[in-house]
């Protein structure tokens, strides 16, 4: 599951891959918002591009919570997106770069449970940059969650590219 590096709550910190915790506060990684691209639209958080090819798919952003205490950083870019950019901590406020679409229209054959995550951002839609888990987690103690373009869609979603939402309780 996403989690924030070290658990430090800063700007930079990188956002990687680790086991769920229930105990661990660097992975209590919370929804701020959630709506429709369309709601990200109107209140100026993506672009009419982006809300154009997107607007009826849900999207999220990401706030880092340790132990329930809220941050303002979210998990994003510093800015455009760019091939292997790695997620980081991000000013919530950001427009584009810290909001995810949960592009469920892409990957057909694994949707609803298995979905690519897009950058709110991106402005290729046939190739989006979307999260990426770059080579085998099993040979590194904490991956850095990348951004790379989705070689094409919606037949050909790698399965790196390939997220699901999970709660702890």
């Amino acid at each position: 599951m996403e989690t924030v590096y070290g658990g430090t709550a800063e700007v930079g910190t990188p956002a990687v891959l680790a086991p769920p915790s229930t105990t661990n506060p660097a992975g209590d990684i919370i929804v701020r918002v959630a709506g429709s691209v369309t709601s990200f639209y109107e209140v100026g958080m993506v672009s009419a591009a982006v809300n154009a090819q997107y607007g009826p798919l849900d999207a999220v952003q990401l706030e880092y919570a340790p132990n329930g205490v809220r941050t303002g950083l979210c998990s994003g870019l510093p800015g455009t997106p760019y091939q292997n950019a790695g997620l980081t901590l991000q000013p919530c406020d950001t427009p584009g770069s810290t909001v995810f679409i949960l592009d469920t229209t892409d990957s057909p054959s694994t949707g609803p449970l298995y979905f690519p995550i897009i950058m709110g951002n991106t402005t290729d839609f046939e190739h989006p940059f979307a999260m990426t888990l770059v080579g085998n987690p099993a040979h590194k103690k904490v991956p850095q969650i990348k951004i790379q373009r989705l070689p094409g869609n919606p037949d050909h979603v790698r399965r790196n590219q390939l997220w699901s939402a999970n709660v702890l309780n």
